[in-house]
């Protein structure tokens, strides 16, 4: 085959050429839609900071766990955070104690996570402590 045929086979490129960029343009009718539409769900992550844990102390959160993102922090430790999802809003939260209750939990499984209280580091930290329990859902059992 020869380069001509072969270039003119190439696929469309999707980055500008020349400065210029290409755009999809809505109907009016879509605009009009979209302005009125309604929020479905809530795709920006969160974190859960351990504040948030304690002040929301012994009010239970239904959620599925997701697996866990690996992390370093500025000193080079690596830690995790465990990716959780509420059915609202997904969240992360590395709080030692709740991600080592999760650790040999399925992904997809529904868990209830509350928040018992806290306690202090010799350091004058709030560690927050946690009951999680597997609720009896899997994300990918139900996925119908």
């Amino acid at each position: 085959m020869s380069n001509e045929n072969q270039n003119s086979e190439q696929k469309p490129e999707l980055y500008p050429k020349n400065g210029e960029i290409t755009f999809i343009m809505p109907s009016t009718n879509a605009i009009g839609a979209l302005k009125n539409a309604d929020t479905n769900r809530k795709l920006t992550v969160s974190y859960q900071k351990k504040e948030e844990w304690i002040a929301e102390q012994g009010k239970p959160v239904e959620c599925f766990f997701l697996g866990f993102k690996e992390a370093t922090d500025g000193k080079g430790n690596t830690y995790f955070l465990a990716k959780l999802h509420d059915g609202a809003k997904a969240f992360v939260a590395g709080q030692t104690v709740l991600v080592q209750a999760l650790m040999n939990t399925q992904i997809g499984q529904g868990v209830r996570i509350t928040c018992t209280g806290s306690t202090k580091t010799t350091g004058g930290n709030d560690i927050p402590l946690f009951d999680v329990d597997e609720l009896n859902i899997n994300l990918f059992d139900n996925a119908d």
